[in-house]
């Protein structure tokens, strides 16, 4: 326990830089005035931005994996608890942030829950961290040829899930064509699921037994390779809905990445370098639901949406990360008290009696 315990700062700190990225790409979206295409600045944080959805979910799944360690009597009915509740608190803030997703919209936090629910089950029914990570693969080779086969743009816009009028008209785009939508995003978090037990398996030796870290990261290389062929023959990196070459090289990375933090988990002075992100990890459900409302809807309403030049967005987006880093530091003294996770924290105690 004690070692699992001490893995657990390197998935907060992987967590906070998630948070890090999905600030500057949506505040530096809604506050400038235009992105150009093809400027330098743009396109780094375009690729930054992409890389904090992949690794939320990866994330999530490996904090499955570590669950079922801790808690294996009582790991379904938690689990499904966690993810009813994600789930109910996204429906309840598409509807409360309609303007972005439209009331109907299915957004990360939907996807979130549901996948938490999908993922768990299949662990409970005993597949293999083998089974889980080709399943994953599966569902990410799949999404594109279905999509097309059900003829569901490549690109959404947030106008396009305004349209679903009714929570019945909710499905298609729960599974192929929403912002997030399962099939491939749930693929990311199988994959995570047995990242998380390889991460488990390896021996706390401080980082001299490079084998099984070496072993554990075919895989991510496997898919980068394939993501970057795949982008070579010029299937494009789309987010919206996420194309094979994204999925791919994102989920890669995003499992390199988890496995290199963890394996460094173990040198003191790497983990001293993570401790100023990882509070900000173990908040990033509020910082996902407060950065929206301070910088989008509060800036709206002040009238100041797309109204500054790329370099003043820039230093608001760094004053942004300055702010929550800082924030996240003082709950943490007070151990998150009163933040979203407490209080999901007590909703899934409530859930799971």
């Amino acid at each position: 326990m004690r070692a699992m315990a001490g893995r657990l700062l390197p998935l907060d700190a992987l967590r906070g830089l998630a948070v890090l990225f999905m600030l500057e790409v949506h505040l530096g979206y809604w506050w400038a005035i235009e992105l150009p295409e093809g400027d330098p600045l743009v396109a780094l944080g375009t690729a930054f931005g992409g890389m904090a959805a992949p690794l939320f979910f990866t994330l999530a799944g490996a904090g499955l994996s570590l669950s079922k360690g801790s808690r294996p009597k009582d790991f379904l009915r938690w689990s499904m608890a966690r993810g009813a509740v994600l789930l109910a608190a996204g429906f309840v803030f598409t509807l409360l942030t309609s303007a972005v997703y439209g009331p109907w919209g299915w957004g990360v936090l939907q996807s979130l829950g549901l996948s938490v629910m999908l993922c768990a089950a299949a662990m409970a029914l005993g597949t293999g961290p083998a089974l889980r990570a080709g399943m994953g693969i599966a569902l990410m080779a799949l999404a594109p040829l279905l999509r097309w086969a059900m003829g569901v743009p490549e690109l959404l816009y947030s106008d396009q899930l305004m349209s679903v009028a009714s929570f019945a008209d909710c499905d298609q785009q729960a599974l192929l064509s929403g912002f997030f939508p399962l099939v491939p995003w749930t693929g990311f978090m199988l994959l995570g699921t047995a990242a998380g037990e390889l991460i488990m398996a390896m021996p706390a030796t401080g980082g001299r037994q490079k084998g099984p870290v070496v072993t554990a990261l075919l895989i991510p290389a496997i898919l980068i390779a394939a993501g970057g062929a795949l982008a070579a023959r010029r299937d494009p990196l789309v987010f919206f809905p996420p194309s094979m070459a994204f999925s791919f090289l994102t989920c890669g990375i995003s499992l390199g990445a988890l496995i290199l933090f963890c394996a460094g988990g173990q040198n003191r002075s790497f983990m001293k370098a993570l401790g100023p992100i990882a509070p900000l990890g173990r908040l990033s459900l509020t910082a996902f639901v407060a950065h929206h409302f301070l910088g989008y809807s509060l800036a709206s309403a002040a009238g100041l949406l797309h109204s500054f030049d790329l370099p003043a967005a820039l230093a608001m987006v760094l004053l942004a990360w300055a702010i929550a880093l800082i924030a996240s530091f003082l709950w943490a003294r007070a151990d998150y008290r009163f933040s979203l996770e407490w209080a999901v924290r007590a909703l899934e105690r409530q859930s799971s009696k």
